[in-house]
């Protein structure tokens, strides 16, 4: 089973690499994004290039490899998504608590390439954004923000 998720993962790194005409030589990070709607289905988010240089970045869909939007980065900058143990330090959270990159359209983020931490213990859940570091208790009001950068 590991086997066939790797070749899944694969295939979306080569069919966005040719989605944005990258040769293989770019580097390759890439993460899962469970959708917070149910019935949407997870996707893989890839960025290329060296971490401090980003040179392109797209999202795929895992089960049938298709690259659902793609877009060329000029290098001169960084689009990375941080650690969770980042995530967790920013939203005030212990070390190792539950967490995972989520996403959907939501005040906190409208776009798929600016995923979101979902981080949780017993009594809360906080929001923080993967790539700029805003916290949010909340996801169903712009004005409802708190903590973290912003």
């Amino acid at each position: 089973m590991a086997d066939a998720a790797g070749s899944a993962v694969d295939r979306a790194v080569a069919n966005a690499r040719e989605a944005l005409a990258l040769g293989a030589g770019q580097q390759a990070r890439v993460w899962e994004i469970r959708r917070l709607r149910a019935s949407a289905r997870s996707y893989l988010l890839i960025i290329f290039g060296p971490p401090e240089h980003s040179v392109g970045i797209a999202t795929v869909d895992l089960q049938s490899g298709s690259v659902l939007q793609h877009a060329r980065l000029p290098g001169v900058g960084s689009h990375n998504v941080m650690p969770a143990e980042e995530a967790m330090r920013l939203a005030n959270f212990p070390a190792g608590s539950p967490a995972q990159l989520v996403w959907d359209p939501t005040p906190a983020s409208r776009s798929p390439f600016y995923p979101l931490w979902q981080i949780s213990n017993a009594d809360r859940t906080v929001w923080v954004d993967g790539v700029r570091g805003t916290v949010w208790k909340t996801l169903a009001s712009k004005d409802r923000r708190g903590g973290g950068h912003g």
